[in-house]
């Protein structure tokens, strides 16, 4: 185990610009696929509710005999609170899960977020908010280093670390 903060400063050592969101797709198609989300669809059209999203990676593996599908959404950088950009996320959440069996959002963003989600309140609130709807947020470096969370109480927990 080890502290988030110890995580993300090696997650982030020796980084001093932000990821592209080509990058954030690239990322997380190796995330999905080193986490047995078997099946990948790229540029899925989601068109029921009141927006309409294309999201530009979606994994779906097996589970419990059915399947869970999650949608991306990319924010290669965070580091200030748009009120715009929350409301986004907002609708696209509530729209995935009232109208898609199985499937949830997830942020994708660079790990270089991460400080600015935990210590400024106004971004921590807004996420927080979300999370605790069903949206999981995924951190992304550009080393193939990722953390994922279900629940934004976990950001400031201890982080289990595998030595492979």
């Amino acid at each position: 185990m080890i502290t988030p903060r110890t995580f993300f400063a090696r997650m982030n050592e020796g980084r001093s610009s932000w990821m592209t969101e080509g990058q954030l797709v690239k990322g997380c198609e190796e995330f999905f696929k080193s986490n047995g989300y078997g099946q990948l669809e790229f540029d899925k059209l989601y068109d029921q509710g009141d927006k309409i999203f294309n999201s530009l990676v979606v994994g779906t593996k097996a589970k419990d005999g059915g399947n869970e599908t999650i949608a991306t959404y990319f924010r290669p950088k965070i580091d200030r609170y748009d009120i715009n950009f929350f409301g986004l996320l907002e609708s696209l959440l509530f729209d995935i899960l009232d109208n898609y069996e199985d499937t949830n959002l997830m942020l994708v963003t660079d790990s270089l977020s991460y400080t600015p989600l935990t210590k400024m309140e106004d971004l921590s609130v807004g996420i927080q908010n979300l999370m605790d709807e069903g949206m999981f947020l995924l951190f992304l470096n550009d080393r193939s280093g990722y953390a994922i969370f279900d629940e934004f109480k976990k950001l400031s927990m201890p982080i289990p670390v595998s030595d492979g």
